[in-house]
């Protein structure tokens, strides 16, 4: 059974603060991040938007300020979640940025990075795209297309059943190209070839 949801109940859920930073990606994430709070919750309409002002810091907080001296108290105690989403959303991670950040998301293709960092940024870019959320096979054909040559190149797209196989693949291919290469070098130690002296050397050197 679900309780009334508290601002204590709502800290402990893990939401954190939000300073403001222009990054959709992290205002995504935030707004996430209390929305599922609220799954578990019964929360009165009034009351969420109070309690999630107070976790705005720094530049979220001089918006929110701003925001609350424009519209005047009882607008803001009137204020739906839903509306709040959707101002938030239009300050910290607006339609623009976003779209740009969505072309960038398509168009990316990794050169040097490691499959770790690409795998990151992937998870961080694909919250970009929702029109593509439950579509295995497009979140495959994008990792794949991201990878560096020498890794896809050994990673089968038909061979993977799901994107999280796919990124397995990927990984055992990097360490095998980075056992290769440590493989390599210490044989090329082992086998270097010291220069000799010229014959006579150390004689010229005594008749000096």
């Amino acid at each position: 059974m679900r309780h009334t949801l508290s601002f204590k109940d709502l800290r402990g859920c893990g939401v954190p603060d939000f300073s403001g930073v222009k990054d959709p990606n992290v205002a995504r994430r935030w707004i996430e991040n209390i929305e599922f709070a609220q799954l578990t919750s019964f929360y009165l309409e009034g009351s969420m938007v109070r309690y999630v002002a107070c976790c705005l810091r720094e530049r979220a907080r001089d918006w929110w300020e701003a925001v609350s001296d424009m519209f005047g108290d009882p607008t803001i105690e009137a204020m739906t979640w839903l509306d709040f989403v959707t101002r938030c959303r239009a300050e910290f991670a607006p339609v623009v940025e976003i779209q740009q950040l969505t072309t960038e998301f398509l168009d990316m293709r990794y050169t040097t990075e490691s499959v770790v960092e690409i795998t990151a940024k992937f998870g961080e870019r694909d919250l970009l795209v929702p029109q593509y959320a439950g579509d295995e096979e497009m979140w495959k054909t994008r990792y794949h297309y991201m990878l560096r040559a020498e890794i896809w190149k050994h990673v089968s797209y038909s061979a993977c059943q799901t994107l999280e196989d796919m990124i397995a693949r990927a990984s055992e291919r990097q360490i095998d190209i980075e056992h290769l290469r440590k493989r390599k070098a210490e044989t090329g130690h082992k086998t270097g070839v010291s220069v000799k002296k010229p014959k006579g050397f150390d004689l010229r050197l005594k008749g000096q």
